[in-house]
Formats: structure tokens, C-alpha cells, sequence
């Protein structure tokens, strides 16, 4: 089963409310399985934690999910086979994956 890791953001999106060296979760998508055994359950933790807001759903379609956040500037989130669904804050957020090398790092980043 495949981790859920964590990453630092390389670059600071404020579309999305991510500033640089801010850690974020994130899991790919890799297929059914990975939706099935780890993006739902994690999904539902998260929610029922009340780390997401109450109400966020998740509806699985083969390699594909659609994820539901209310009160949120994007509702309906669809995760395909090799995006990023990483959870930032109180929200989720789905990343290509050229987006998600680009914009995230594992490494530390040194201060200025």
C-alpha cells in the first residue's frame, strides 16, 4: 500500500493559499488500488478528525475520483491515475504530477 508522505512547498502559490517551505500530505494516484486503499481511508480520517470541513466526499469511477468540499472556491476536485492529492490546511488540492515535481520538494529549504 502506498504512503502518505510528506513535502514541502518549493514555490509559494497563492491561488491555493501555500507559502514556500510550508509542509504539506500528499498521496499519487496510481490506480483503483491506491484510490480504494489509501486516498478514501484517508479522505475519511482526515474528515472525521475534523481537519476537512464536514461533508467532503469522495466518489470512485474506476481510475478516477471526484472529490466534494463544501465551502470551498473549488468544490468538485477530479483526481485521475498519476495526479497528486495533497491536503494543505483545511483543504484538499489535486496535482498533476509535472505540477507536483515542479512545485514540491522533499528537501528542506535553507532560509534567506
Amino acid at each position: 500500500m502506498p504512503a502518505i508522505e510528506l513535502y514541502r512547498v518549493v514555490r509559494a502559490d497563492d491561488t491555493h493559499g501555500l507559502k514556500a517551505g510550508q509542509m504539506v500530505e500528499a498521496v499519487r494516484n496510481t490506480g483503483p488500488e491506491t484510490l480504494d486503499d489509501v486516498i478514501r481511508g484517508w479522505v475519511e480520517q482526515l474528515t472525521a478528525q475534523a481537519v476537512l470541513s464536514a461533508g467532503t466526499t469522495i466518489a470512485v469511477h474506476g481510475d478516477t475520483a471526484t472529490i466534494r468540499q463544501p465551502r470551498q472556491p473549488e468544490p468538485d476536485l477530479t483526481l485521475g491515475a498519476g495526479d497528486w492529492l495533497v491536503h494543505a490546511r483545511t483543504r484538499l488540492l489535486v496535482v498533476t504530477d509535472d505540477a507536483f515535481h515542479e512545485g514540491f520538494s522533499s528537501r528542506w529549504l535553507s532560509r534567506a
